[in-house]
């Protein structure tokens, strides 16, 4: 694995990390998240990085919607 994707693989495992501890009732910037992952993504050139990303990227769209981000569907 190459420098830049060891960087990358750290920061999407510290994002869901992060994300996985949020829930619906967390008063947190969505926006800021939202703009987080797109910007890893513009930066990711792996296929499983850009999938986590997407995975996130659900999972914040959920809390954003006032779901739960664990639920499926």
């Amino acid at each position: 694995m190459n420098p830049m994707d060891q960087i990358m693989e750290g920061e999407i495992a510290h994002l869901e990390q992060i994300v996985r501890m949020l829930t619906v009732a967390d008063r947190v910037d969505i926006k800021y998240w939202e703009r987080r992952i797109e910007a890893l993504k513009a930066r990711a050139t792996a296929p499983t990085h850009l999938e986590r990303l997407e995975q996130i990227a659900i999972r914040i769209t959920r809390l954003r919607d006032g779901l739960n981000p664990d639920a499926g569907g």
